[in-house]
Formats: structure tokens, C-alpha cells, sequence
């Protein structure tokens, strides 16, 4: 019969294939609890170790105020509302400017020296060892040698070295600083050679190295690391200690902090660099007042000139004409005149200074420029207001203003010189310190609380990115609804894996086959079967024979040994959905098939035979695996004497039928394994046998070999009335399983449905569990 794969229609509404909501993900986290808890566990208890055990970093920070510049360096007070607007925004940049002035060479150096932050000094220590027993040692408090091994460090080593130079080839390299009896010492290069010997307090020199060691902590045999730092990676190092930063946007107002295991030193380092930095900011103000000074006294004699010039000018203006104050319309272009030609002289002195520091294409003198373009335009706008005032007014005017504008700087530039000559002697100035650092008695790192919390936090994200990864990683599917969305195929039912089924695995596996056949009469002494005449079937009372009923009691069927597990009730679902498809198929042949072994095809077949006998149908098993057919281990029974003795005509077909014990339920091994079988299964015998068989029995269940493996299913599938797909949760990818339907389709099969095998109990399938083991926990097995 060549049948059409058909969709019985009981396909449970799902979502959308490969969608993948919440519900799926919470579902996912739930039934990989265990992962996740070992990944938050390990991550915690690391992020615990490091809170714990790590150094503690303390941090101290002086705080510093940036002195504004002099908005009146020449002694001249700008006028214009420009000029302010430039002041404030250059009191605005001054912080960022100084921050990086705190961060240069010139201040770091000086602080690196004083610390010796250029030379690093390591104990050698014993690996992995000697980092834990540092960790529970004292600082200054030598620790016990482990092991007897006195030439490495385990905590409390200490070696203070108040000078190291060595040669340029020597810089960056580790030299091995060797501690000997009475207070000696010695130094070697990389190669293991000796560069000098010393004494502990007393300078040492030899072969272009100088070395100051001023206290050792260890014992004689020691050997510590000592590298003496280029000093731009001493800087550079340092500078990922310190952070420097305004308190508060355009307050001026910076603060200076250093990062170390050491409290003391982190408040000595921070008050250092707040010095260093104020040496730097007095030297830089002075430098700059004493070129301001030069430049003023270079300015001063041509400004006396000036103003001596424009003086006589007025008092001979004045003489000639008898005139000595100008009249009230003279007197407004005056106070006009004067403030603009004020601002003019002041910008070209500013410029002329600009230009001993810059190029005339500088921005600085650019800017200058500009400024002094925009004046002399506004001075033209004004003189041109008072076209029509007498000629004689107007030069009295602008002699009276020429001479007060030169009066005016010269004067202030004399002031500013002698403001300059008393401030360019003092030694503070240009910056102050607001508050010096304090020794800290808490440390900043680690946060002991944030660390677990990120540990935690880093172990669940781990966790759950591993489980999807896994997830999406896994070759084997293990979703049943997924047969159900992707392929529209039934689920038939979804069989709990089962301990009890493990345990009679173990037992078939290292127990020996017991008796023979109960029905059959093939060969003795060794001699091969012969074939025998064709018999009749007995009827039906004859399938619970008395001298056979007790012998289900031994089978190592779940389904007789323990009839109520919740495995054996999950395959009472499937007998109920595959005895209402009955009516619809074409015949009462089932055959039972999986993409790949180890699917558990033999199990559900002889399980499912035990229950469809149990409701009274007259149900024929046949293991039609005539590779690996295994069946008959179930019932303690051998191979021999079944399917294939029948298709090569050595042995009877009723003589082949065997009765297992079970009421209703007869059984035809593989028989032994043939060189062809699929050539037997493809002979006319094959599907005669199966026709008879279908005539005599209410069901005939096949269990074939895996559908993508060999060709034998395929064969079987055109007879069936129905095809049964067993898959194994994990076990099938998604494409093998594709391809098992497409070949089934392709092989006239009838896909009634699948049944998903050895479902792992998890959380969240737990309640469809749940419920059979409230009616099962209970149950024992049958005796």
C-alpha cells in the first residue's frame, strides 16, 4: 500500500517558528538552575577572593587654588567691554592650562626622585606559593620561609634603595640584588655576572652603577628584583596613580590626587606634588614678571618722550592761542577721544610685547591686530561727529588729549615697574594650597560590597549568555514543540526519561539472555533450522497459555516491572492517540522509526506493545531490526529463531511467533543478523508476512532500523498503515530530523505522528510531572 503523509490535525497551536519570547527565556534559565548557580557561585566567590585578599589602595588629594593672571600687566586697566569679556574667559581656561602644567615633567619629576618611584624593588618569591603566603604576611614582619627554601620571598621582605644610577644599557633591566652575612650585598646584571658588592648604609660604585641601600628586611641568600626605570616611564607610571581634576567648573580651584597600598606615603606623595607644583607656578610667575619688566623699563624712556612731547605741544598751543580750557563742545569730543585713544595705545604696547613672544601670524597677535583695526575705526567715527567745530577748538582738544593719554600710561607703567620689582622677590604667589592631604585611613579599593555585587552580577550574565550559547550551540534538539511549529507533525507524547528504565538497561546489559523461546522448535545440537510447513494461528484464547502466564513478571519491560511510572503513563497518551488514529489508517500496521540510533524506537515499541495488549487488542511485535535487533533481550529471550529464519524460508511463520507472558501480546524477534536485509525485506515474502499478520492480529507494531542510516525503514514505511517518528530529547539535530519526514513522505510512509523520548525532568516541565507523580509515589514494582 502506498499511502500519503497526512496531518492528523491534533498539532497544538505554537508561536511563530524561531520566535523566541520571554517566557522561553525564563523557561530556559529555570531548567538550567544549576549552570546559572555555578556560574553566579564561582563568580562570587572570585569577585570575594579579590575583595578580600587584594591590596588595599588608599588614596589622599591636596587641594590646590589657581591664582587668575594679572588682567593689568602693562598697568593699564582695560576699558572696553572686549577686553573684560577676554579676561573672564581667560580666567576660565586657566584651570585646564594648570592641570596640565601639574601633570608635566617639571612637576613629576622632582616628586618621582624625592620618592625613588624610578627604582622598583621585588622580592622573588616561590610561584604561586609565595603570592599566598604575601598575602597573610606583615609588612616589615619577616615570615617564615615554606619548605625550607630561604632564597625566596614569603612576606614581610623589604629593601630600601635611596639611590640607583646605572649606564643607559642597564635601564629597564632586571638586576639581581643578592643579601649576604654581615650586611653585605651584591648586585648582578641579567646575564648573572656581578656589577658590585656593598655594604648596607654605605654608597657603593663599580662598572658605571652607583648604588645607595639603605635598609634590608630578609634573610642572608635572598634574592630581590631591582630595576632601575627610564625616567619617562617612571612619569608615565606615576601618572596612573595620580588623577588631577578642577573641584568645580571655572572656580580655579584643582584638586590632586595619589593612589597607594601605602597610607602614609599616598598623603606624602599627594603633599609633594602640591609643592612641586607651587615651586613650578613661582617660577613661572617670576620668569614672566621679570620679562614684563624688561619690556616696561625698554618702554619707559620713549613714553617720558612721549608724554614731555605732547606737553610742550599743549603749553605752546596754549600760549600762542591765550586759550586754557577747551569750550563745552570740545570738551565731549575730549572725553571721547581720550578713553578711545587710551585703549589704542594700551593694544599696540600689547602687541609690541606679543611680538618678542610670537610670530606676527600668531593668533595672539592676529587677535591684537583685529582689536586695534576696530579702534582706529571707531576713532574715525568720532572725530567725524565734530567736522564743524572750529579748527582752533579741535586742536586744542586733541593736544589736551594726547598729552593726558601719555600721562596716563606713562605713569601707570612707572607703577606697574615698581609693583614688579617687589613681587618678582617674593617666593610665593601665582597659586596657594587650599587644604594639604591627610593620611586616609580608609581605603578607596576594593569596595568590597561592589566587587561581590559585580562578581555576582558578571556570574549571572556569564551564566545566562553560556546557557543560550549552549542553547543555540547544541546539535541535538531538545524542544518537542518544535517538531510541532517547524514541521507541523504531532506530538504524540513526551516520555519522561525514567530511572527504573536505566536500571533495567543495566540489567539487560551485564545479565545473560535466561531461556529460550517459549514457542520455538528450530534446530538442536546446532544444526540450522529447517523450514517447516505454514501453520494456522491459534486463536485467541490461546495467547494466555497458563504454562506462560507468570513470565511478564521477569520481563524488562518498564511497563510490567512498573506499571505506573510516570514514563509508562506518558506512552498510555501515545496508545490513546495512536488507537483513535486507527480509524483512519489504511491497515493496522504501525511501524515505529527514528532518524539515528539510540532514539529508544525498541523501548517505546515493546512498552506501547504491553499497554495496547492491556486494553484487549491482539497485538503482534515484530523487530523487523535485523542489524541490531535487541528486543527480545526485553522479554530474557534470544535473537535466533525469528524474522529473518522466516524471510529466508528456514523456519515456519507460526513456529517464529513467540509469547512473552503478557495477555494479548505475541512477539517475532529480528532472528540472527543476515548479510542482506533489506534485500529480505524488499522479497514478495516480506509483505505477504505482513498482510497475514495484519489479518490475524488487531495491531501489528514494526520496529525498524533508524531511517536515516540504512534503507530498511523506507521499505517498511510503503506497507504501513501508520509511521510512528521516535526522537530522543538532545539527541537529533533539526536537519535530521527534517530530512526523516521528507524520506518519509517520499517513501509513501503515513506520519501519524512522533513520540519525544527521555525528556530530562526539569523546573519547567515540572508540572506536567507533577501531577502523574501525585498518583505514582506510590508505586512499586510488580512481583
Amino acid at each position: 500500500m502506498n499511502t500519503l503523509y497526512v496531518n492528523s490535525g491534533s498539532s497544538r497551536p505554537g508561536k511563530d517558528d524561531g520566535e523566541f519570547t520571554a517566557s522561553d527565556m525564563l523557561k530556559l534559565l529555570r531548567d538550567h538552575l544549576g549552570i546559572l548557580f555555578l556560574f553566579i557561585g564561582v563568580a562570587a566567590a572570585l569577585a570575594a577572593s579579590y575583595a578580600f585578599l587584594a591590596k588595599p589602595i588608599y588614596s589622599s588629594d591636596v587641594v590646590v587654588r589657581v591664582d587668575p593672571p594679572d588682567p593689568n600687566a602693562l598697568g593699564i586697566a582695560p576699558q572696553n567691554q572686549q577686553q573684560m569679556q577676554q579676561m573672564s574667559q581667560t580666567v576660565n581656561q586657566i584651570a585646564p592650562a594648570e592641570i596640565s602644567v601639574m601633570q608635566s615633567r617639571s612637576v613629576l619629576e622632582p616628586v618621582v626622585k624625592q620618592f625613588h618611584f624610578d627604582v622598583r624593588v621585588k622580592p622573588k618569591t616561590f610561584p604561586v606559593l609565595g603570592q599566598i603566603a604575601e598575602l597573610f604576611a606583615k609588612k616589615g614582619h619577616l615570615a617564615p620561609a615554606w619548605l625550607g627554601l630561604d632564597s625566596y620571598g614569603w612576606g614581610g621582605e623589604q629593601l630600601q634603595i635611596g639611590r640607583l644610577d646605572v649606564p643607559p644599557g642597564l635601564e629597564d633591566q632586571k638586576l639581581d640584588f643578592v643579601l649576604l652575612d654581615n650586611n653585605q650585598y651584591e648586585l648582578r646584571d641579567p646575564d648573572g655576572d656581578t656589577l658590585l658588592r656593598g655594604t648596607i648604609g654605605r654608597p657603593a660604585t663599580a662598572n658605571g652603577v652607583s648604588i645607595l641601600v639603605n635598609h634590608v628586611v630578609g634573610r642572608p641568600g635572598m634574592h630581590f628584583d631591582v630595576t632601575r626605570l627610564n625616567t619617562l616611564d617612571a612619569i608615565a607610571l606615576m601618572k596612573k596613580t595620580m588623577k588631577v581634576a578642577e573641584s568645580a567648573k571655572d572656580t580655579g580651584v584643582v584638586q590632586i590626587s595619589f593612589n597607594a597600598d601605602d597610607p602614609a606615603l599616598t598623603a606624602d606623595v599627594a603633599n609633594a606634588l602640591g609643592q612641586a607644583y607651587l615651586t613650578a607656578a613661582v617660577q613661572a610667575r617670576q620668569a614672566n614678571d621679570t620679562k614684563t619688566l624688561e619690556f616696561i623699563r625698554g618702554e619707559l624712556p620713549r613714553l617720558e618722550s612721549d608724554l614731555k612731547k605732547a606737553e610742550g605741544n599743549l603749553s605752546a598751543f596754549r600760549a600762542k592761542s591765550q586759550s586754557v580750557q577747551p569750550i563745552n563742545e570740545a570738551q565731549a569730543y575730549l572725553q571721547g577721544s581720550i578713553v578711545s585713544m587710551q585703549q589704542l595705545a594700551t593694544l599696540k604696547l600689547q602687541r609690541t610685547q606679543a611680538l618678542q613672544k610670537f610670530t606676527p601670524s600668531s593668533p595672539q597677535v592676529q587677535n591684537l591686530n583685529q582689536q586695534i583695526a576696530e579702534l582706529e575705526s571707531s576713532n574715525k567715527q568720532i572725530q567725524s561727529r565734530f567736522d564743524s567745530m572750529p579748527a582752533s577748538e579741535r586742536q586744542n582738544a586733541e593736544l589736551t588729549r594726547d598729552a593726558r593719554v601719555a600721562e596716563t600710561i606713562y605713569m601707570g607703567m612707572v607703577n606697574k615697574a615698581e609693583e614688579l620689582s617687589v613681587r618678582r622677590a617674593s617666593t610665593s604667589g601665582g597659586a596657594h594650597i587650599v587644604d594639604n592631604a591627610l593620611r586616609p585611613y580608609r581605603p578607596v579599593k576594593p569596595n568590597k560590597s561592589l566587587v561581590i555585587a559585580a562578581g555576582t552580577g558578571l556570574g549571572f550574565f556569564l551564566g545566562t549568555f553560556f546557557i543560550f550559547l549552549r542553547r543555540h550551540a547544541m546539535i541535538g534538539v531538545t524542544d518537542p514543540m518544535f517538531v510541532e511549529r517547524r514541521l507541523s507533525v504531532p506530538v504524540l507524547g513526551e516520555v519522561l526519561y525514567s530511572r527504573q528504565q536505566a536500571m533495567l538497561d543495566h540489567e539487560i546489559a551485564v545479565s545473560p539472555v535466561e531461556h529460550a523461546p517459549l514457542a520455538y522448535s528450530g534446530a538442536q545440537n546446532g544444526s540450522a533450522p529447517k523450514a517447516l510447513p505454514h501453520v494456522e494461528l491459534p486463536e485467541h484464547d490461546a495467547f494466555a497459555m497458563p504454562h506462560v502466564a507468570e513470565t511478564h513478571r521477569d520481563a524488562r519491560v518498564l511497563a510490567t516491572r512498573y506499571p505506573h511510572d510516570p514514563a509508562v503513563e506518558a506512552l498510555r497518551a501515545v496508545r490513546t492517540e495512536l488507537y483513535r488514529d486507527l480509524a483512519n489508517a489504511p491497515n493496522n500496521i504501525v511501524m515505529l522509526t527514528g532518524p539515528i540510533p539510540s532514539a529508544g524506537k525498541s523501548f517505546v515499541a515493546a512498552n506501547l506493545s504491553v499497554l495496547l495488549a492491556e486494553i484487549g487488542l491482539r497485538v503482534l511485535l515484530i523487530d523487523a531490526d535485523m542489524r541490531r535487533g535487541h528486543i527480545a533481550s526485553f522479554f530474557k529471550q534470544s535473537n535466533p529463531g525469528g524474522l529473518s529464519e522466516v524471510l529466508k524460508g528456514e523456519m515456519a511463520l507460526g513456529d517464529a511467533i513467540r509469547y512473552v507472558g503478557v495477555p494479548g501480546l505475541s512477539f517475532m524477534s529480528c532472528g540472527g543478523y543476515p548479510e542482506n536485509p533489506s534485500e529480505l525485506l524488499m522479497m514478495p515474502g516480506f509483505r505477504n508476512m505482513l498482510a497475514r499478520m495484519s489479518d490475524q492480529f488487531d495491531l501489528v507494531i514494526v520496529d525498524t532500523p533508524p531511517f536515516l542510516v540504512v534503507t530498511d525503514a523506507a521499505i517498511v514505511a510503503s506497507d504501513a498503515g501508520s509511521t510512528v517518528l521516535v526522537l530522543r530529547s538532545g539527541i537529533q539535530s533539526e536537519e535530521e530530523i527534517e530530512e526523516t519526514v521528507k524520506k518519509v513522505q517520499r517513501s509513501g510512509g503515513r506520519l501519524v505522528g512522533s513520540v519525544f523520548n527521555a525528556i530530562p525532568r526539569r523546573p519547567s516541565n515540572r508540572r506536567s510531572y507533577g501531577y502523574a507523580a501525585a498518583y505514582t509515589s506510590t508505586f512499586k514494582p510488580v512481583n
